[in-house]
């Protein structure tokens, strides 16, 4: 994923592991029980995150019945360990591969090879964006656009939210501020332009908002209101993408006149605005110096959960790894009988204090 997950302290790598027939040096694309081989290969063999996307693939592998084998590296920054397990996975021919590369430069020559020898590749999460091989045929990944819109319908219905943008008015503004790590990466990019896009028509339904929401703070998203703007989408992206600078940025954002609400857009902005605002405590809704503002955030990280919880944050929206490794494997089965694949929307959940603890939203939760 560009949008950087927080890795759990780094373990020793299990070299693989397989829910059937565990690693063999079998050179056929079927097992010896005369079953389908899957490779699976994460960013990272430990995260919690490739953990949730690793118990959906072996459901699907239990549902079609293949063999399937997991692994990756010991963490996101090891690529080296990664192009290996690739080149060991080709070399013992399964029928399929899955992979989340953690650099996808660096796997090139790897998926020139399992072009070669007849592997269709499907990417999950990131995939191998950019892969100029033509191995990977597919990829089940998070539709952020769709993510970002969800972010921002689930903001704009809220009542109180609501009260507070109605109150804006062309000489003091309301403000819906958007902390964006980068301009660049296409996941951060699609996130924002969803958001950007549900809460201009979301906002726009309100009463008396008519045309009055204009979007600034980035070239990239500008767009002017068609009246006198009662309230502002503003976006904001820090100069590097460096801890210290998104802190800066949210400390900034914090300031500005009339803020209703701030959409942190992945898990280094959460961070970076729970670290502004004393890990938090001064967003408490009681006795915060922040207690007004909404805020919303991307991805699941400890520390978003918690304040989430203590009712800092309004509620975020968590990518779906459970379906990422499940709809993985199903293409990858597809893909090894030769028919067509494309790529696959694995979704995206609101949560908040009202259902964080439910199963099917706890089992997507990952830090």
């Amino acid at each position: 994923m560009k949008v950087k997950k927080i890795l759990a302290a780094s373990v020793a790598v299990l070299a693989c592991a397989t829910i059937t027939t565990g690693c063999g040096s079998n050179n056929n694309s079927t097992s010896s029980s005369g079953k389908t081989k899957i490779t699976i290969i994460s960013k990272s063999y430990q995260n919690q995150f490739y953990q949730a996307a690793f118990k959906g693939a072996k459901d699907a592998a239990a549902k079609y019945k293949v063999d399937l084998t997991t692994n990756g590296p010991d963490a996101e920054s090891n690529v080296s360990q990664q192009v290996e397990q690739l080149g060991s996975a080709i070399n013992q021919k399964p029928s399929a591969i899955a992979l989340a590369a953690c650099d996808p430069n660096a796997v090139q020559d790897n998926l020139a090879q399992a072009k070669s020898s007849g592997i269709p590749v499907i990417g999950f999460d990131s995939g191998v964006p950019g892969d100029k091989s033509g191995a990977v045929v597919a990829t089940a990944t998070t539709n952020n656009n769709k993510a970002g819109a969800n972010v921002a319908t689930n903001l704009v219905k809220n009542k109180d939210v609501q009260t507070k943008l109605e109150a804006g008015t062309a000489a003091k503004p309301a403000v819906v501020a958007i902390l964006a790590q980068d301009s660049t990466s296409g996941s951060i990019v699609n996130r924002v332009d969803g958001f950007v896009k549900a809460a201009v028509e979301e906002i726009s339904k309100l009463p008396n908002l008519d045309g009055a929401v204009s979007v600034s703070g980035q070239e990239k998203w500008t767009k002017n209101s068609a009246k006198p703007a009662k309230v502002k989408v503003v976006v904001t992206v820090p100069p590097t993408t460096s801890q210290a600078d998104i802190q800066s940025a949210a400390t900034s954002i914090l300031g500005t006149q009339g803020l209703v609400s701030i959409f942190s857009a992945n898990q280094d902005g959460v961070n970076a605005l729970l670290s502004a605002t004393n890990d938090g405590t001064e967003l408490d809704k009681k006795t915060g110096k922040y207690k007004d503002i909404f805020v919303v955030g991307f991805d699941s990280g400890s520390s978003q959960r918690k304040a989430l919880k203590a009712g800092e944050f309004l509620g975020s929206v968590t990518q779906d790894p459970y379906q990422m490794g499940y709809q993985a494997v199903a293409l990858a089965v597809k893909a090894a009988k030769g028919e067509k694949v494309s790529n696959s929307d694995t979704g995206s959940h609101w949560y908040d204090s009202s259902n964080i603890d439910n199963p099917d939203i706890a089992k997507l939760l990952y830090d």
